[in-house]
């Protein structure tokens, strides 16, 4: 599924208006940052009662690479919000602050303290996200479809009952996120705005 963008008719750019407009639903799911678990996943994510309570050590190798992850892609809304205007500046900003709460989160759980963001994810989406509105919101898209890949495809390598019941909480309010940015782009192909061609990213809970 490609993210076919839906030009306005007199403007090739979002006017502020139709930003405003839009946005009021990422405010919306935004508001529910890491701390609201949808049920209807965490039902399908439960697994057998004698699953650890608590992440095992194993969780918390795998856990500790995810908030690099979230560490960065709020470290890009950060600065795209820095470049922006206006009410462009305050979604962003917003994004950035609820992905920081998912790292957050993740250290509460884990008790491993939020390190820092990954150079290399920062560095490959800079430019995008320091772009024009347009080039940050569709690499914005990608990179949070790319995030519920990734804790989706991480559920079944948890060990802990805690573990997959905060990564499903997470994954799916970013599921909403992409959902609400490209409905902001224009988007109006179902497939896309609720389905998800991203890769996971492979993390394997090494040190390297």
């Amino acid at each position: 599924m490609d993210l076919e963008i839906v030009e306005p008719a007199t403007d090739t750019s979002l006017s502020r208006r139709s930003l405003v407009t839009r946005a009021g639903a990422a405010g919306l799911a935004g508001l529910a940052a890491a701390f609201v678990i949808d049920r209807s996943a965490l039902v399908s994510a439960a697994g057998p009662d004698d699953r650890p309570g608590v992440p095992t050590d194993s969780d918390k190798a795998l856990l500790d690479q995810v908030m690099t992850l979230e560490l960065a892609i709020s470290e890009l809304y950060r600065m795209a919000a820095e470049g922006a205007d206006d009410d462009l500046a305050v979604i962003a900003g917003l994004m950035a602050n609820n992905h920081r709460a998912y790292a957050e989160a993740i250290a509460g759980a884990t008790g491993i303290s939020a390190g820092s963001a990954d150079p290399e994810l920062v560095a490959d989406n800079l430019d995008a996200f320091t772009g024009s509105t347009t080039e940050a919101l569709t690499s914005a898209h990608a990179l949070e479809q790319t995030a519920v890949a990734t804790h989706t495809s991480l559920i079944a390598e948890y060990e802990s009952n805690r573990a997959i019941a905060l990564t499903a909480s997470i994954a799916v309010i970013e599921a909403r996120h992409a959902t609400v940015i490209a409905h902001m782009l224009g988007v109006d192909d179902l497939d896309v705005l609720f389905g998800n061609d991203q890769s996971a990213l492979e993390l394997t809970g090494d040190d390297a």
